[in-house]
């Protein structure tokens, strides 16, 4: 991976100036690190955390007559560790949203590696940074078992033109490994299908998406999830609202909930959330409550410092946690509640 970092690096050293003058390839990122004392009544320690960093290329070409053909390369980089992780996607140039497409009058078409139009939604109330960014680890069912936060591979996605301030998108992905795979029955087919539809007038928006990950719980029986969500803007207020309905067809349902609200004052925003999954059925005392509150300094338009702190409440059967975990991303025991004081730093480039 090391190498490839460095070849993709070379690269964009060598391609800027090639394609200054028609302006066609733009290398950008994002370098996040902060420093966390974590605890969950069990353990405590202090982390140095890269949270969501990366590197990417993107680019169009007019082919004319209002035709753009677009690409992106974009992969997860770790200046705090310089290790991606132990996925097999974590050792490619493609961790993140990598696609090519062509984009026009009709919309935009893209191939590639994509997220999904349901993890799309997420806008309006995945406000915070570092560990406490992770909101979906509840609206997106992480903390219940019910994973719907998803970048698809081998996608196919649409996102159509903005019409009465209505923008829709959609995506599949095919099986590709048809068959017998780990957990399921010979024939099953893990298609899968996302669908969103929003409104967004600049003040107030609406959103309304839905996905089904065919044969993923077993043969026969699908993971599903509807979300609505809502937001509106208020000088220098913004507040959203999120609801999940999450299903493991014949097996578990969880409903979830999430409110966030971000104030600026000059150079300094204030952030809050809070997010909500009720057990996934009566008594079964799986309910995780998550929130936190922020507090982010403007140093340019590219560079912030921020401090937050962010903790999670667990029933006594369950396991929500934060998206990097403790030690190696080890989730902490059933019914530990984690907390994170966190101070860090993000520039955009």
């Amino acid at each position: 991976m090391q190498k490839q970092l460095i070849a993709l690096a070379v690269l964009g050293a060598l391609s800027a100036p090639a394609f200054a003058a028609d302006n066609s390839v733009t290398l950008y990122g994002r370098l996040e690190l902060g420093v966390e004392a974590f605890d969950n009544g069990d353990t405590s320690l202090m982390k140095v955390e890269g949270y969501s960093s990366r590197i990417g290329f993107k680019g169009e070409e007019d082919l004319g007559d209002g035709l753009k053909a677009i690409w992106q390369i974009e992969t997860k980089v770790s200046p705090d560790s310089g290790s991606n992780g132990t996925k097999p996607e974590d050792n490619s140039l493609t961790t993140r949203n990598s696609f090519v497409g062509l984009k026009g009058d009709f919309g935009t078409i893209l191939l590639g590696r994509h997220d999904t139009p349901f993890k799309q939604l997420n806008k309006n109330i995945d406000v915070m940074w570092g560990n406490a960014e992770q909101t979906e680890v509840i609206t997106n069912g992480k903390a219940s078992g019910i994973n719907l936060h998803t970048r698809q591979n081998n996608v196919l996605h649409y996102t159509s033109p903005k019409f009465a301030n209505v923008t829709m998108r959609a995506s599949y992905a095919p099986d590709e490994d048809k068959g017998t795979y780990t957990g399921n029955a010979a024939g099953s087919e893990k298609n899968r299908f996302s669908v969103s539809g929003e409104y967004d007038d600049g003040t107030f928006n609406v959103g309304i998406g839905y996905e089904n990950q065919a044969d993923e719980v077993a043969k026969g029986k699908d993971r599903t999830g509807l979300k609505l969500v809502g937001g509106a803007k208020f000088g220098d207020t913004t507040l959203g609202l999120g609801y999940s309905k999450l299903e493991n067809e014949g097996a578990k349902e969880v409903d979830t909930y999430a409110l966030a609200v971000t104030h600026k004052i000059d150079k300094i925003t204030l952030k809050g959330s809070f997010a909500s999954a009720d057990e996934s059925k009566g008594g079964a005392q799986d309910g995780v409550d998550m929130y936190g509150v922020e507090v982010d300094y403007a140093l340019s338009k590219r560079t912030a410092v921020y401090g937050l702190y962010t903790a999670i409440k667990n029933d006594v059967k369950a396991k929500g946690e934060f998206v990097n975990g403790t030690t190696k991303g080890a989730p902490s025991a059933a019914g530990k509640d984690p907390a994170i004081l966190s101070v860090g730093v993000r520039h955009s480039f």
